[in-house]
């Protein structure tokens, strides 16, 4: 006798990439987020994604903001930011450009 719902294994149970993924989002959320693992677990999926995608959100302003930060020179009587490499700060420390400090 055939089964009336013809279902596969996968309709039971969560497949091996879905754990993974989820392993992956609870020590996120755990790590950078500081829940505890058992709110995790009580807390809806669509609640732990859109905390986990909030925070990468966040984190990218921040990169972006430091990324423009970092690299504006202004002309006028502002404060001007730029890079310098470890290698080219000890050169001119050497050659007397810079008093060591």
């Amino acid at each position: 006798m055939r089964p009336f719902f013809p279902l596969t294994l996968h309709f039971f149970g969560l497949t091996s990439e879905y754990k993974q993924i989820l392993l992956e989002e609870i020590y996120a959320v755990k790590k950078h987020l500081g829940f505890t693992y058992t709110e995790i677990m009580k807390m809806p999926v669509y609640e732990r994604r859109f905390f986990i995608v909030t925070k990468i959100n966040e984190i990218n302003d921040m990169m972006e903001k430091n990324e423009n930060s970092s690299s504006s020179v202004s002309t006028g009587k502002g404060t001007r930011t730029t890079m310098i490499s470890g290698q080219s700060l000890k050169g001119k420390i050497k050659s007397g450009e810079i008093k060591d400090i």
